[in-house]
């Protein structure tokens, strides 16, 4: 650009005290400039009316301007000269540009995203990649910055009860489903805003959850607060919900869309299983559910109970800031009554038969609520290569998002066969992955799979599958779990990455460098026996007695891992 900061030879430095002039909208990206006043922490910062720039800007000219920033999450109002609107406008939701220019004779730079997400990512790209630092002094770049997803769903998926990210509580969980929850009423957003956080910084764009109201963490007022919280983010909240079983819409308490509530009313609609409520995932021992409220289920083909969950997905989209639904007809037995035994005979655990008889009408409830939720159907497992068994979907919703689950054992089937051919000919044009691997169900929670989610994330978009739901259980704090997670976001958001990259650049950026971070690999490799798992400690108190701040905490945090392995060893 002839105007640009990119044609002069030095950056723009801002010294102590810098004035800088952030025309945006201060209440809808509150959350942008509060991260904005974070990355530029000694700069005197002025908020103007994004509307009233133009007016504004002779009054605030007298004394000089050092830096003009300028956010924006639509076309309107961004300057001509700086990017048309046409290039604005075709941005995706949690795509972004950052460019340098000049505004009025002042150095500019604007900062825009296809919406609030798109706009956090430009913001989080320039203050924690960007923005050069000499002394006390920050440097502002020539910058031309257009990023967009290699995969527009990133998300992670969690259960209430065992979703660890807030470490000073008690009542913590480690595996299980269908569980009580353990913690303090206060605990469900302690742990759900960190998770979110994390999830806002790394472009991870939504999360599901499993037991998103229940009495007694907070009920309708605390998911209200975590749904704002999140939206102000850019993060999706998708509430897990159960069709005639987990639940209902309200997973527990003394709400009208408990389902258990819902069938103590009404026995006669209660589901018929003629085996024990069970289920079973390859790599896991078969689990059987002892006999409670949290395994009620509800006959599909009574339609009382389709009103009733119509009703309750409806109330859901109107009532709280979601930004999708998760939609799951249970996984632990399917109704053998004399109605749906007549609709279909082969189903053990869960049945497709099921979901195309109630989806289509339950899917355009939620959209009565709100529009642009994401609506995700799950596909179960380990069967996205068998086109046989997916053929009821043909049957469903073409706008929905249909979820294929993969275990670890599943894996190395799926990347042998896997192609673009076979994902073109799927029964519905919207599919993702949800994978168990580095997880408790495959015997993972706190293991390094974070290569294996590299190439996953790269078959995924090379195959046009659009995206992956992984668990998001674990706190951050746990490295390994850490480098799980950023390996999931970054492939997922960077169609070209190469694992040579991630590991130099962003690795690198958390452990010490490039060479620190191999190593660093490598060591968490380390195999179970005594001297290796000694010489790997020691190892890593070495390197850490050369580190600082939250590269320290990393590498004591693997000197720790590595005794404890050592500690655990039979003897």
């Amino acid at each position: 650009m002839s105007n640009s900061i990119g044609n002069q030879s030095t950056p723009v430095w801002l010294s102590h005290r810098a004035r800088v002039v952030l025309a945006a909208q201060p209440a809808r990206h509150a959350f942008a400039l509060r991260q904005l006043r974070r990355y530029l922490p000694d700069c005197h910062i002025e908020v103007v009316e994004a509307g009233e720039l133009a007016a504004a800007l002779p009054s605030l000219g007298v004394g000089g301007i050092d830096l003009l920033v300028l956010l924006a999450d639509s076309p309107t109002g961004v300057p001509e000269h700086m990017a048309t609107p046409q290039e604005v406008d075709g941005i995706g939701e949690d795509a972004f540009l950052l460019r340098t220019g000049r505004l009025a004779g002042y150095p500019a730079l604007l900062a825009a995203g296809g919406g609030i997400a798109g706009l956090i990512h430009a913001v989080n790209e320039l203050g924690t990649r960007r923005l050069l630092r000499r002394d006390d002094e920050l440097g502002l770049p020539a910058l031309d910055v257009r990023q967009s997803p290699a995969l527009p769903y990133r998300l992670l998926w969690t259960w209430d009860h065992s979703t660890n990210w807030y470490l000073e509580q008690v009542g913590l969980q480690e595996t299980g489903a269908l569980n009580y929850y353990s913690k303090p009423v206060e605990g469900f957003l302690d742990d759900y805003r960190r998770l979110v956080d994390f999830m806002s910084l790394n472009r991870i764009s939504g999360v599901t959850i499993y037991g998103f109201l229940r009495d007694n963490h907070g009920g309708v007022e605390a998911a209200q607060e975590l749904c704002r919280y999140a939206a102000e983010r850019g993060v999706r909240i998708l509430p897990g919900v159960g069709i005639n079983a987990y639940g209902g819409i309200y997973w527990e308490g003394q709400h009208r869309y408990n389902l258990t509530n819902w069938l103590r009313k009404h026995p006669e609609l209660r589901a018929t299983f003629d085996k024990p409520v069970a289920f079973h995932i390859p790599d896991f021992p078969k689990l059987w559910f002892p006999e409670t409220h949290y395994t009620d289920a509800a006959c599909p083909s009574k339609p009382e109970n389709a009103r009733y969950h119509e009703e309750a997905i409806q109330w859901l989209a109107e009532t709280f800031q979601v930004g999708g639904i998760n939609f799951e007809t249970g996984d632990y037995g399917v109704c053998n009554c004399a109605d749906c035994s007549s609709r279909r005979s082969v189903d053990e655990t869960w049945s497709h038969k099921d979901m195309a008889l109630l989806y289509p009408r339950l899917f355009e409830a939620a959209r009565r609520g709100r529009s642009d939720l994401w609506l995700v159907s799950e596909a179960y497992w380990d069967n996205i290569l068998d086109l046989d068994a997916l053929a009821s979907l043909a049957e469903l919703p073409a706008d929905a998002i249909y979820q294929f689950c993969i275990n670890r054992s599943y894996w190395p089937k799926l990347r042998e066969n896997l192609t673009r051919d076979h994902v073109a000919r799927l029964p519905r044009p919207k599919n993702v992955v949800r994978t168990h691997m580095g997880t408790q169900w495959n015997h993972e929670r706190y293991e390094l799979v974070a290569r294996r989610f590299a190439e996953m994330m790269q078959l995924i978009y090379t195959t046009g599958l659009q995206g992956a739901t992984i668990f998001g259980e674990v706190s951050a704090f746990s490295t390994v779990n850490e480098i799980n997670y950023l390996a999931f976001a970054r492939f997922g958001y960077q169609a070209d990455l190469t694992w040579e990259q991630f590991v130099a650049d962003d690795l690198g950026r958390l452990l010490g460098g490039a060479e620190a971070a191999g190593r660093y690999l490598e060591l968490l490799g380390a195999p179970s026996h005594a001297g290796s798992l000694t010489r790997a400690a020691a190892e890593a108190r070495h390197v850490a007695s050369s580190q600082t701040g939250q590269a320290y905490r990393r590498w004591v945090w693997l000197e720790n891992r590595l005794h404890q392995k050592l500690a655990m060893l039979p003897e």
